[in-house]
């Protein structure tokens, strides 16, 4: 195989949820702003978090008027919004797309669908129930915090499982985890799952057995004892 050709094909993916592409006609989207989403998502994916007009323009075959647009009806809508942030290395401000309110949106359709049947239809209840894990993992959390997620709370979620690649049912353990030692907030089961990602940890039975050494090891200097 020619090696350019070999280099394109290994640029790398982008990760879209099976469940938004499945239900953005059912949430009101059109085919043109799902795949404006799309090229967000992939510019997110390849470290660019505000991609300009010109840069979208180069990827996107709609009119630099029609994409304006597009964008703008995102915005107003509260799909997507853009936030400001300061480097905290140089100091700088900077801006970037939140497409937390997408997922948000996309989760509080599926509830709704859960809570009434009868608005799916048979085509639909099959699609839904193959994806339904990745959205249940957000009613485990909000179920275990005791209230719904904050915006960066389903970000880090998201980007959990479609970003850094963590498994669902490794996340739901560092969330045991962090109720276990009494500190179950997001930013600690970043930690945790960090930690665990450092010690090569990818199975459930590995995480729970370093929890148990951690905390035995923990509880050893707590009373002077040797390790």
């Amino acid at each position: 195989m020619d090696s350019h050709i070999l280099q394109l094909l290994q640029e790398g993916a982008t990760s879209v949820s099976n469940l938004l592409l499945k239900m953005y006609k059912r949430m009101s989207l059109t085919d043109d702003e799902m795949m404006l989403l799309i090229h967000l998502l992939s510019f997110q994916q390849e470290g660019n978090r505000f991609p300009t007009l010109t840069e979208l323009e180069e990827r996107m075959s709609m009119t630099s008027r029609r994409l304006i647009q597009s964008l703008q009806k995102l915005l107003k809508e509260d799909w997507i919004t853009i936030d400001e942030f300061i480097d905290p290395q140089t100091g700088m401000r900077h801006e970037q797309y939140n497409l937390t309110p997408l997922y948000k949106k996309l989760y509080q359709t599926w509830r709704e669908q859960q809570a009434d049947p009868r608005s799916i239809d048979p085509f639909m209840e099959v699609a839904v129930s193959l994806d339904a894990e990745p959205v249940a993992i957000y009613a485990r959390f909000e179920q275990a915090f005791g209230r719904p997620l904050a915006p960066f709370e389903l970000e880090n979620i998201h980007m959990w499982t479609e970003q850094d690649g963590y498994q669902e049912d490794l996340i739901l353990t560092a969330l045991r985890e962090a109720a276990t030692v009494g500190k179950l907030h997001i930013r600690y089961i970043d930690r945790i799952l960090l930690e665990w990602q450092k010690q090569q940890i990818t199975t459930v039975e590995e995480a729970r057995l370093y929890s148990l050494n951690f905390r035995r090891q923990a509880n050893m200097r707590d009373h002077g004892q040797p390790l």
